[in-house]
């Protein structure tokens, strides 16, 4: 019966919050198609050449096989490094759900395999939001310094499981042929890839609602409004620190740093969405992301204070 009350109190919730949503719509349709223009416009130019080629290689490697030849923490992070949010958390999640890793693993696999990928931090945050390609690059190393930190805190705090014997190919490989699997690494790639384009046209509605009605306006300090920013969209809330003109170079490092770390609820929900069926609750992503936004700061300003 408590089960059953607490998931009447989600559903619950969950429907509020789908009906809000559908009446700001409704009264706000020019925000709403302003927004999902953009959000679609940037997934399109951005995320979906970024993602979709890697997103294929990692789903062909994992339906053929391949991945159990490297070990767990491996993969995911090159990975994760090589095309960013939410590749690693895609690649726990098949991982965990295919019984190639356990709980206690999946969960420290993401202390330090959910990263933003170079090209967007130096490329896209350095060079074109901060004008240089210099502060791009402090921005990534203090990212990576970070996610290593984080992965060695909750290593410390988990433990790591022995390593799994490499026996055969994943159950249900050597019954599809390698047309077949990479068909299905497409169909998969563009799945995941569409749960990505939802959750950022969402989070770009919710930023341009609130920008709208003022709720940003509210705070006054543009480093924190660049915070607030960036707790809900990580690319708005860099966009935010690009545009504080009186915030020093150094500043502007390690509050995009912060910012890049945590992702934003945006990736939040778009790596939930990947670790769906894993049992990882969004209390430990949340907080996971936090701490590795915190080591990045910190990695940033230490950078920063020998750098510029």
């Amino acid at each position: 019966m408590s089960i059953f009350k607490f998931n009447k109190k989600r559903i619950f919730v969950a429907g509020f919050i789908t009906s809000a949503c559908c009446i700001l719509m409704v009264i706000f349709p020019t925000i709403a198609l302003y927004s999902a223009r953009k959000g679609i416009s940037l997934w399109i130019s951005n995320v979906l050449p970024a993602l979709l080629p890697f997103f294929i290689c990692a789903n062909f490697l994992q339906n053929i096989g391949v991945i159990r030849l490297f070990k767990s923490g491996v993969f995911p992070f090159a990975m994760s490094v090589l095309s960013g949010y939410p590749m690693g958390a895609k690649i726990v999640g098949d991982l965990k759900r295919d019984g190639e890793i356990s709980m206690r693993e999946a969960k420290r696999l993401m202390s330090f395999c959910s990263t933003s990928g170079p090209a967007f931090m130096v490329g896209a945050v350095g060079a074109g939001m901060l004008g240089s390609g210099m502060l791009g690059g402090i921005i990534a190393v203090a990212h990576y310094i970070g996610a290593f930190a984080n992965g060695v805190l909750y290593t410390r705090i988990l433990g790591r499981d022995p390593a799994i014997e490499i026996s055969s190919l994943r159950n249900g490989s050597s019954g599809r042929g390698i047309q077949e699997s990479f068909t299905e690494a497409i169909i998969m790639s563009f799945r995941s890839l569409g749960i990505v384009l939802a959750y950022i046209v969402m989070f770009m509605f919710i930023t341009d609602l609130l920008h709208m009605c003022g709720g940003f306006s509210l705070v006054e300090s543009q480093s924190v409004r660049a915070l607030v920013k960036g707790f809900f969209e990580m690319t708005v809330g860099c966009g935010a620190v690009a545009e504080c003109g009186s915030m020093t170079e150094s500043m502007k490092c390690i509050l995009s740093a912060a910012i890049m770390s945590w992702g934003g609820l945006s990736v939040l929900g778009q790596s939930m969405s990947m670790l769906s069926g894993t049992g990882i609750p969004i209390k430990y992503l949340f907080v996971s992301k936090l701490t590795h936004s915190i080591f990045a700061a910190a990695a940033a300003f230490i950078i920063s204070l020998f750098v510029l």
